[in-house]
């Protein structure tokens, strides 16, 4: 297989241990590269990083998205051990299908803690590396609803809309240092974020997590070039977005 950008890499992924983020790393161990999974539950994530082979050298390590203490103490130990990353991509996240007037601000704060902060947290660390490399390339798994409203979602919503923004902005800080940012921004996708019973109706007509791994993988790829950036990216089922 030729060398592209994924090639010889620390590539850190979070929410690592399922759906989406464990295809993104089954996807990415095909190339020889340094694989850093992280998730909060390490018997999901020991057992996730047992599946995946490859060319790839792949370290598992336990982390709580939702506190920055544990994102940062995570970072040290895994520099310390691998090397900084050269690519993050935060893919964590959570969702609850609630009405606004029933969400408490436990919800609330979970929600954004894990959606948002997290990827403000992870970024935080792996900059200033960047920086100093002249170099570096951050993915952020997004979804559809930070573009369009669906009821029953409204946390959610804003935790994806407030990253996509987010990371717009830090791209237009870093651009010039040949950092870039990626959002990539999913419709409706067969992951256990829904219920058995939404699945068993409707997984033949959502994006399977494998084909958001493989646009991740091809974006990657893309990377090599000095004078291009891949920015948002939206994929979507091809019969478009739904709820049930």
């Amino acid at each position: 297989m030729e060398k592209n950008y994924i090639y010889d890499k620390n590539i850190w992924l979070t929410g690592a241990s399922s759906g989406i983020g464990l295809e993104i790393a089954k996807s990415l161990a095909e190339f020889k590269t340094n694989l850093i999974l992280s998730s909060r539950n390490i018997e999901k994530l020991t057992k996730a990083a047992a599946t995946i082979s490859g060319k790839a050298k792949v370290y598992a390590f336990p982390m709580d998205v939702s506190l920055t203490k544990s994102i940062n103490e995570t970072f040290e130990f895994l520099s310390s051990e691998v090397g900084f990353p050269d690519i993050l991509i935060n893919n964590a996240g959570i969702y609850e299908e609630k009405a606004f007037i029933d969400t408490s601000y436990e919800d609330f704060e979970k929600i954004i803690n894990t959606n948002l902060r997290s990827a403000f947290d992870a970024t935080q660390c792996v900059l200033p590396a960047m920086l100093e490399a002249g170099g570096g390339t951050v993915v952020n798994i997004i979804s559809i609803t930070a573009l369009q409203p669906f009821k029953y979602s409204s946390i959610y919503s804003a935790s994806k809309a407030a990253l996509l923004s987010m990371m717009q902005c830090i791209r237009e800080e870093v651009r010039k240092h040949n950092i870039k940012i990626i959002n990539i921004i999913p419709g409706a996708t067969a992951t256990n974020i829904w219920s058995d019973n939404v699945l068993a109706k409707k997984q033949n007509v959502m994006s399977s997590p494998r084909d958001i791994a493989d646009l991740v993988v091809a974006t990657l790829k893309l990377c090599n070039s000095n004078t291009s950036m891949l920015e948002d990216i939206i994929i979507r089922p091809q019969i478009g977005d739904f709820r049930n």
